[in-house]
């Protein structure tokens, strides 16, 4: 606990941008962030560092490997899947929604698929709000010493889960109906 309040705030925001464009998961960030900076400046901080590290995940994969795996891809018979623009936000919402794929295979996956980014960011930040909040709040309650505040963010981040689930077949059933 006294290396994770004694880090530099400088030092502690650039992990939470930098780490998870990797396999390493965000929400072990989030969930430090509430322990450092509290529900409000962890909440803060943890959207913020999702926005750029969605940025520069988006860069990556349009402006650094798309064009050689698309290269790659053509050597052996297979292209990178083009969709039209009307199913774009679907498509986007639906891949964030979804929960499993890890949020780095998300940001590279929506930056291949050719998502426009007007469309990309803002509708990434609302639909991944609700996992940084919840997890922030795990963070800060784990300060606590009201057990009842750490069930009630579990039971957030579950109902979070729910929601995003029922979100996902709603999309999916207005979809297979048009």
């Amino acid at each position: 606990m006294d290396g994770l309040t004694q880090t530099h705030p400088a030092l502690f925001f650039s992990a939470m941008v930098l780490l998870p464009l990797g396999p390493f998961p965000a929400s072990v960030l989030f969930v430090l962030a509430g322990v450092r900076f509290g529900t409000f400046g962890g909440f803060i901080a943890g959207i913020l560092a999702l926005a750029l590290n969605m940025t520069v995940g988006y860069w990556i994969a349009r402006h650094v490997v798309r064009e050689p795996l698309i290269r790659w891809l053509a050597l052996r018979g297979h292209q990178v899947p083009q969709f039209d623009r009307s199913d774009e936000l679907q498509f986007l919402l639906l891949f964030r929604v979804t929960p499993g794929t890890p949020l780095f295979l998300q940001n590279y996956i929506l930056g291949l698929a050719g998502v426009r980014f007007r469309l990309y960011l803002p509708v990434s930040l609302v639909t991944q709000a609700p996992y940084v909040f919840g997890f922030v709040w795990l963070g800060q309650s784990l300060t606590q010493t009201g057990a009842w505040k750490i069930v009630l963010a579990v039971a957030g981040g579950a109902a979070a889960v729910l929601t995003v689930s029922l979100i996902r077949r709603l999309v999916a059933k207005s979809k297979s109906t048009t």
